[in-house]
């Protein structure tokens, strides 16, 4: 491992390009797995075509549907069998996750729930197999913000992970992974950096110094010094503690330590670069990554060496080049979450903005801060301001020294409830998509709860009995949510 942090530009230049400008055979590049680990037992399809069907339409987004085929599917089973035959536990987990596509977060958890409980009485109450459908538990709490509960449900998968496996065992590694994304996602950095340590550690001892495990837990490890030097804008707290969640995993705090992570991040940067399956873009991106850790720790000569490394390297990727380097990009932007008010709501939520232009300086500072829009005017301004002021990008870049960038943009969209300081507009967002009504059908709004996910961007549902109908979109509207019949 280097000693010295600047020793790895020289050994970029002299080594690295040379070694990876010469033709490469066709590799896979590092990859990470996702934060929730899917358990192969749980996907096991007995031919069941509909169910299929169903899991493939929600996918897409078109969960009525998906709806309306698993709970004649699930009826059929129950027919047939029973209520508890573990052949439901799939199709009630494709439900819970249809439901909470159309905003029934209460009825999603209710399918998990049962999904669950059929996978325990069936397989046993620590079977992994119901893991994958704790995690969409989690996912559906998180999103209602019910923060304590969605930790315990996290850390119960792991729980039966770890009795599954073994604290020694590689394939406990996905759910450590999980439970520490979700740690450093909540602040809870500490516990995760036990996590990542203990991910390392585990790696080191059972796969090779090259296997994406050991990469991913490395930068895991750097996340967290990083983000305990620079938090996000706010944090979920229990009444009297500092910790959105209790520290579980892990020593007790200390100073950010700044030399642990760069050594992570030039670990990494090794380890890839003697990979012999490594492309030139997967060293590029480790070097950027390690770039972009001393950018926004202030070492701005050393992130422009290594940024003249990823420049090089990346010569025949134009595109790629572009855009890294073309224009400013946020490396942190503590952006508020949606505002809160004591006072009674005077109507239904909005959706409110605020519009900044500034300048990114060639050290990646913001400064010469306007406001471009903001509605409602005064609510959200001075918090949005005072985030951008604490922001860091990455600035544009020429090849070989970072540039300033004037009138750079942010636009940061927010949900509000009406009150007597800040009260409805003037109903223009009530007519947005009237002319897709049904005659005679009123469709019923929901907004985007602060954390939603906004995939689904604009889709607006009613129901009449049972089914439901597509209406029409509005901008405002990132889900389609059923709220009741319509009238």
């Amino acid at each position: 491992m280097f000693k010295q942090p600047t020793a790895i530009a020289g050994f970029a230049i002299s080594a690295v390009i040379a070694h990876y400008t010469l033709a490469q055979s066709p590799s896979t590049t590092v990859g990470e797995s996702g934060i929730a680990p899917r358990s192969d037992e749980l996907l096991i399809d007995e031919g069941a075509g509909p169910v299929d069907n169903a899991e493939g339409l929600v996918e897409i987004g078109e969960y009525p549907e998906a709806i309306n085929i698993i709970e004649l599917e699930i009826e059929k089973i129950e027919r047939r069998s029973s209520r508890y035959n573990i052949e439901l536990a799939r199709p009630l987990a494709i439900l819970g996750d249809a439901l909470a596509g159309v905003g029934d977060r209460e009825g999603a958890l209710g399918a998990y729930d049962r999904a669950v409980h059929i996978t325990r009485v069936n397989r046993g109450l620590h079977h992994p197999s119901q893991v994958d459908i704790v995690y969409r538990e989690a996912n559906v709490l998180a999103a209602k913000g019910n923060v304590a509960k969605a930790n315990r449900r996290h850390e119960y998968a792991y729980d039966v992970l770890l009795r599954s496996y073994g604290g020694g065992s590689p394939m406990l590694l996905p759910g450590i992974f999980a439970l520490a994304d979700w740690y450093l996602v909540n602040y809870n950095i500490f516990s995760a950096r036990g996590l990542y340590d203990h991910a390392l550690s585990l790696a080191g001892e059972t796969l090779p110094a090259d296997d994406p495990n050991r990469l991913r837990a490395l930068r895991g490890v750097a996340a967290t010094y990083r983000s305990e030097r620079f938090p996000p804008y706010q944090r979920e707290k229990k009444p009297g503690s500092s910790q959105p969640v209790g520290y579980r995993y892990g020593t007790m705090p200390a100073i950010n330590n700044f030399a642990k992570g760069e050594r992570a991040l030039i670990e990494v940067v090794k380890v890839t670069m003697a990979s012999e399956e490594a492309t030139q873009e997967a060293v590029a991106r480790a070097m950027l990554e390690l770039g972009d850790w001393y950018l926004v720790f202030g070492k701005h000569d050393r992130a422009t060496t290594l940024y003249r490394n990823v420049w090089e390297l990346m010569q025949s990727m134009p595109d790629q080049l572009a855009e890294i380097f073309d224009s400013p990009k946020p490396l942190y932007l503590p952006l508020p979450g949606d505002p809160e008010s004591d006072r009674i709501p005077a109507g239904r939520p909005r959706s409110g903005v605020v519009e900044l232009s500034f300048r990114v300086d060639e050290s990646g500072g913001v400064s010469s801060i306007a406001t471009l829009h903001s509605e409602p005017q005064d609510l959200m301004d001075v918090k949005v301001r005072r985030a951008v002021r604490r922001a860091r990008y990455r600035p544009a870049f020429d090849g070989q020294t970072t540039l300033a960038t004037e009138d750079v943009r942010v636009s940061h969209e927010f949900m509000y409830y009406p009150t007597e300081d800040f009260p409805p507009d003037d109903g223009s967002n009530e007519q947005a998509g009237a002319e897709t009504r049904p005659a005679g059908k009123a469709p019923l709004w929901i907004f985007r709860p602060a954390g939603a996910s906004t995939e689904r961007r604009g889709q607006v549902w009613c129901a009449v009995g049972r089914t439901l109908h597509r209406l029409g979109s509005r901008p405002d509207n990132p889900h389609g949510v059923l709220l009741g019949d319509c009238r």
